[in-house]
């Protein structure tokens, strides 16, 4: 199975959240610019066409609305997916992973470390970005350990 590492949206738009729901997400834009298709800050965000197509290759996978201030209709979700254990994957000095094994058909997770998070693709959903034309958005091939099918 390969593997790539998912590397965030980090200019444009930059956004605060207002309120902590568990329910909803409101955020307020505190630089305008271009809205993410995926960013990190100010939590784990994905636009309405990446979230479809996340649904696509996870249905069960949980959602939360983000709108922005003033606007009527979620234009960001937040997520959360399945962790795989830091112990089963290698970092760079940067904390960033730079291997991981695979974890079963997931075909997006994430790894923890004392550093930072990374979110890790499959090559199916890697394949599926790049072919929709996902802006600010790269995608960055990563080691696979071992071969078995674990998780």
């Amino acid at each position: 199975m390969e593997y790539f590492l998912m590397k965030p949206f980090t200019g444009g738009c930059r956004l605060k959240i207002m309120n902590h729901d568990k329910d909803i997400l409101i955020c307020a834009v505190t630089k305008k610019g271009e809205l993410p298709d995926f960013t990190l800050r100010p939590c784990p965000l994905v636009s309405n066409r990446f979230k479809e197509l996340l649904e696509q290759y996870m249905p069960s996978m949980d959602f939360i609305p983000c709108v922005i201030e003033g606007e009527g209709s979620a234009v960001l979700w937040s997520f959360l997916p399945a962790v795989q254990e830091a112990s089963r994957a290698r970092f760079r000095p940067d904390g960033t992973v730079s291997a991981v094994q695979p974890f079963g058909l997931r075909p997006l997770f994430l790894v923890e470390n004392y550093k930072r998070v990374s979110y890790v693709v499959n090559l199916a959903l890697a394949e599926s970005l790049l072919r929709r034309g996902f802006v600010n958005l790269e995608l960055e091939r990563i080691e696979t350990i071992g071969g078995g099918e674990n998780g």
